[in-house]
């Protein structure tokens, strides 16, 4: 299941263009600590204690977005470099 998600973010991202995925990237990267810091305000503000983890793990989808479309990317710049 976890592998189709990640298979249809792929195939999403690269449909669009490298402007498009750049700033799919860049909004990625920045979410990840404010996530990150909201988690853990409502965590703490709600007294979850450990039960914050899994929520930590959530808030770090972000950055897997970003990998996949930094790494689409990469693909992309190689195969236009090939062909020249």
């Amino acid at each position: 299941m976890i592998r189709n998600h990640l298979r249809h973010i792929h195939d999403s991202v690269d449909e669009r263009s490298l402007p498009i995925r750049a700033a799919i990237t860049l909004a990625a990267i920045v979410s990840v600590p404010l996530f990150g810091t909201a988690v853990r305000s409502l965590g703490s503000w709600l007294g979850l204690g450990r039960l914050v983890l899994p929520l930590l793990v959530l808030a770090h989808v972000p950055a897997v977005v970003a990998l996949i479309c930094v790494w689409s990317i990469g693909c992309d710049v190689c195969r236009t470099e090939g062909k020249t």
